[in-house]
């Protein structure tokens, strides 16, 4: 997808249309507790630079990025972003998780649901199916992340004093919970 069809993608803010033309892994991965880092760059909530992470591949780590989006960012940045995110990856072969997360101080995230959706469609669309996608739990909640793989994501990190029963909810949109 080139840069103008996904800034287009992301203005139309249709993750429905969006979403239909993917083919969406069966397997969901999820984990429990904080990100791991076991040696791997992590961005947290925060965007670090493409060269940080580039820097971290040069150095044989793997890492994980976010992609902020929401009130405040635009849309140019966020798909800049996903494109960035997909060339290195198909570049090191060392980006394993690409993180959506709401912008800070954003008063209704995701415009209730519909730009956190097309943000992880679009994620989905540019990115190596090698590289999982994976909503913020702590920003979405579990229902939201939930349908965000019907759209979508393939992993979630489900804080550990969630009681949710992931595979059932994983389950409700046809998937298969995978523990990493």
């Amino acid at each position: 997808m080139n840069r103008d069809a996904l800034v287009a993608m992301l203005r139309g803010r249709d993750p429905l249309a969006a979403a239909s033309e993917l083919a969406p892994d069966v397997d969901v991965t999820f984990a429990r507790g904080a990100a791991s880092a076991d040696g791997r760059l992590v961005d947290g909530d925060r965007e670090r630079p493409i060269g940080e992470h580039r820097a971290a591949h040069a150095e044989g780590r793997p890492s994980e990025a976010v992609v902020r989006y929401g009130e405040g960012v635009d849309v140019e940045h966020v798909a800049d972003r996903l494109l960035e995110l997909a060339a290195l990856a198909r570049e090191t072969g060392l980006l394993r998780a690409v993180c959506p997360v709401p912008a800070d101080g954003v008063r209704t995230p995701g415009s209730w649901g519909v730009e956190d959706l097309t943000v992880v469609v679009a994620a989905r669309g540019v990115l190596d199916p090698s590289v999982r996608v994976r909503p913020s739990w702590a920003r979405l909640g579990a229902q939201t992340c939930c349908v965000a793989i019907a759209f979508g994501a393939d992993d979630l990190l489900v804080p550990d004093d969630d009681p949710v029963d992931v595979p059932a909810l994983v389950a409700t949109v046809g998937r298969r919970a995978v523990p990493r």
